[in-house]
């Protein structure tokens, strides 16, 4: 049996800039940058006090989710994806009532969910507050907080926190009764999600799938973790600027919320249907560094063999790629990790590849970081244009790319490398085709 070919036919995103792929589009190609200071909590006693939030508090993202009896158990990550989703959908043209339901799919990217998301977390800390033995501060009977947390607690709220969440709304918004599946995978998550979608259909198991990823780590909780792990720049004075990746100044990256989905269908198909066609997914490919959970191996195998075994998916050499979508998180490690892999891979073209991170502009957005960027790869090849790596301003003897410096670039793209590579040693590697 023939292989079938996957064709991306709609997007939908909630980014740093906005709700929309075209507010995404204008921002990424003018080179802007999304990094403000965090509002929606006090950062007071925090090191990093600025991140790259969506510009949306809950009242405003709330009239834009179209199932309004679904929001008492959707999180803020929840409310993205359903956004985006549904643009996604209107923006391929499919008449989902001429999908058969059992043929079209789910597959999501996603993280935390909404467990710690500011609002639950304010709601679980005034609790806890009310639990203390008068005003000498000292903790009654731990029983009497958890007796007080589920005599106040909404008993929808915990459904906020399931990761399954995210991906159920979507398949319940629009009749999705096939194979519905969720990716946690940290950093990786939402590009395994495409990656998945584009096996599954490959494979004749799913004629249609809506796939991508949403996060929101922007609460307290978010903060305080990646904090701990050291990996956020802490660069407050410069705060416009402090996400840097690949610069010799870089001290960390910048956290970012969003969301981005796509729909996947079968080429024949859109082909029958006369649907335009963004591009075609045609490789994949994860691995596993097996090294440690939050550092990456110097010799970088996991990195390397992933995107050897995406080229080998997608039957190309590494001459025949580009542009390069890079990790590019703004870490000392993983951008001087992601150069070695990128070397090592494509030998002496490396020095001629352009490679740019999108984080310098709308931050780390964890799970959702894949789908994002992906979207990103997608606008790229339909304007025939690279976004750049802003913030670019001090070379790095151990990454000494082309990193498309501050300004983007028109180019002839026909293939496309999107690198994601997580916590937990996880890789995932996605390749692009141009159609036109």
């Amino acid at each position: 049996m023939l292989e079938r070919r996957v064709a991306i036919t709609g997007m939908g995103s909630v980014t740093p800039f906005g709700v929309g792929v075209s507010r995404f589009r204008d921002n990424l190609f003018r080179g802007n940058s999304a990094a403000s200071l965090i509002t929606s909590f006090d950062t007071s006693r925090l090191p990093t006090k600025f991140g790259a939030p969506v510009p949306l508090a809950e009242a405003e993202l709330d009239p834009l989710v179209q199932n309004q009896k679904s929001l008492k158990t959707m999180s803020r990550t929840a409310k993205f994806a359903v956004i985006a989703a549904d643009e996604a959908v209107k923006d391929s043209g499919l008449d989902m009532s001429r999908v058969d339901p059992y043929r079209l799919g789910v597959s999501i990217g996603t993280g935390g969910v909404g467990f710690w998301d500011v609002e639950h977390s304010n709601q679980m800390f005034q609790l806890v507050a009310e639990s203390l033995d008068g005003g000498n501060g000292r903790m009654v009977d731990p029983s009497k907080v958890w007796q007080n947390t589920l005599e106040k607690t909404n008993p929808l709220t915990p459904l906020k926190a399931l990761p399954n969440m995210v991906a159920a709304h979507i398949a319940i918004n629009h009749n999705a009764r096939g194979s519905c599946q969720t990716l946690a995978t940290a950093c990786t998550s939402s590009a395994q999600a495409i990656g998945e979608a584009y096996r599954q259909i490959k494979a004749g198991i799913s004629d249609v799938i809506l796939s991508g990823g949403a996060d929101s780590m922007i609460h307290p909780y978010g903060f305080v973790g990646f904090s701990a792990l050291g990996v956020m720049s802490k660069n407050n004075s410069e705060y416009r600027t402090a996400a840097r990746p690949f610069d010799r100044r870089r001290d960390g990256f910048m956290l970012g919320e969003g969301a981005s989905i796509f729909v996947l269908e079968e080429l024949e198909r859109c082909k029958q249907r006369g649907a335009e066609m963004y591009g075609e997914v045609i490789g994949y490919a994860s691995s596993c560094d097996a090294f440690r959970l939050t550092d990456e191996p110097p010799e970088a195998w996991g990195c390397i063999e992933a995107i050897k075994m995406a080229l080998a998916d997608a039957r190309l050499n590494p001459d025949s790629v580009d542009y390069v979508n890079a990790h590019g998180t703004g870490t000392v490690m993983n951008d001087k990790t992601e150069t070695f892999a990128i070397k090592s891979v494509f030998g002496d073209k490396a020095r001629s590849l352009p490679v740019s991170s999108t984080k310098s502009m709308i931050g780390h957005l964890v799970a959702a970081a894949g789908a994002v960027e992906f979207t990103a790869c997608v606008l790229a090849m339909k304007g025939q244009i690279i976004p750049p790596t802003i913030n670019y301003e001090t070379p790095d003897e151990a990454c000494n790319l082309d990193y498309v410096p501050n300004r983007a670039r028109e180019a002839r793209l026909n293939i496309i490398l999107s690198n994601s590579f997580g916590f937990g040693g996880q890789n995932a590697c996605l390749i692009l085709r141009n159609l036109s």
